[in-house]
């Protein structure tokens, strides 16, 4: 069993949100629609450098697997994952996520009719790259790993999931850059990622790494609302994402 020694959780905030509806959130056609799908406070950062992980996991139907790894955030893809923390157990769906604690054991279960896929993003140190954290029958490949991330001082830090939709010809926001770091997954839609000095196109099920000196910004250039998956770290009380003021 390997636990991650990097980060000291101070407490647990999590909130699990369910894709929105018209009737929840009104929609603004003119604008990006952020919800955060979960969040904790992490106290300290202080064991060398950090790296994204992002994997993909697929358990059968009716079986679970134990995990004691890292600190992550999950989000399911397809089936029903179940979650259990000392006796409190919850149930996700498509469009839903969770927070998973450093050295908290956690059982993760798919439900009886369909095997349960989901993406885990994973913040690990160097001796962590290549552990394995998902037991048969579990099977995990990895999609992405990213370098040190940069500027990450000791400190208390936020960490975030959130799913950022965008309706389809809406200009994108000015340049920005992180305060910390992001690592991006393309749910759906066709985009552009804009840089200073270049276009490139980014679709479904590419990754993008967002280091904090990654000046940026994205477009749905699509016929159809695109939607971005986004793990975040940022320092505590520090807005995620800095907008670059031109002269």
């Amino acid at each position: 069993m390997i636990l991650c020694r990097s980060i000291a959780l101070l407490g647990l905030t999590l909130l699990t949100v369910a894709p929105a509806t018209a009737q929840e959130i009104p929609p603004r056609a003119d604008r990006p629609i952020r919800q955060v799908l979960a969040s904790s406070k992490l106290s300290s950062i202080d064991d060398g450098p950090l790296h994204f992980r992002l994997l993909r996991v697929t358990i059968p139907a009716g079986r679970f697997v134990a995990y004691a790894g890292p600190s992550g955030m999950v989000y399911p893809t397809s089936g029903s994952l179940s979650i259990s923390i000392d006796g409190d157990r919850r149930t996700l769906q498509d469009g839903e996520g969770s927070f998973l604690g450093s050295g908290r054991r956690a059982t993760l279960a798919a439900g009886p009719a369909a095997a349960a896929t989901f993406l885990h993003y994973l913040l690990v140190t160097r001796a962590e790259l290549d552990a394995v954290f998902h037991a048969r029958p579990a099977a995990a490949s990895e999609v992405s790993r990213t370098e040190p991330i940069p500027g990450l001082k000791p400190g208390p830090h936020e960490f975030t999931l959130t799913r950022v939709t965008v309706n389809p010809k809406i200009p994108a926001p000015p340049l920005h850059h992180r305060s910390g770091a992001a690592l991006y997954y393309v749910l759906a839609g066709t985009w552009t990622m804009h840089t200073e000095d270049r276009h490139e196109p980014r679709a479904r099920g590419h990754v993008q790494f967002e280091p904090s000196t990654f000046v940026h910004t994205w477009e749905n250039v699509g016929d159809v609302p695109g939607a971005l998956l986004q793990a975040n770290v940022s320092p505590e009380n520090v807005p995620e994402i800095i907008f670059i003021k031109r002269p």
